[in-house]
């Protein structure tokens, strides 16, 4: 039975050993919301480390990381054609497959832990945009640390 898939970044969520099926079906949503607004907090751990953040859909990364090549001055155009290039690929590769990163935004990739008067705070770099493959996450949970 072959079914057909609508255009844009609808995926078709399958089971799979490697992938959580709840965080896939999360992703889903998120990649099927046109208004490309939707995030929701979560803590990764990938590859032993514990990363936080907004997950947003794979547009609103594209939209985000475009907006950002544009600040960055020089061959911005340049880079620009090179996403656009390369996100034609993975759009053609996902309509047949399922998908394979997910997105953070505001992503703090989470160190060491720092006493304070308040308790116990996380530390460590952020970045504004996070990609990683999503068979690299060992483990998750909704919310970030505080």
């Amino acid at each position: 039975m072959s079914e057909e898939k609508p255009e844009g970044h609808s995926h078709v969520v399958r089971p799979d050993p490697v992938r959580d099926i709840y965080l896939m079906m999360i992703l889903a949503m998120l990649d099927e919301d046109s208004s490309n607004q939707g995030a929701l907090s979560v803590t990764l751990q990938v590859g032993g480390l514990l990363v936080a953040g907004e997950l947003i859909s794979h547009g609103r990364w594209q939209d985000e990381f475009r907006a950002w090549l544009a600040t960055v001055g020089g061959s911005s155009d340049v880079l620009t054609a090179v996403v656009d290039a390369v996100d034609q690929e993975l759009q053609d590769q996902e309509r047949t497959g399922p998908m394979q990163f997910l997105h953070l935004r505001d992503a703090k990739f989470i160190t060491n832990y720092a006493g304070t008067m308040d308790g116990i705070a996380p530390q460590g770099p952020e970045r504004p945009l996070w990609r990683t493959r999503i068979a690299e996450v060992q483990g998750w949970s909704l919310g970030r640390p505080q």
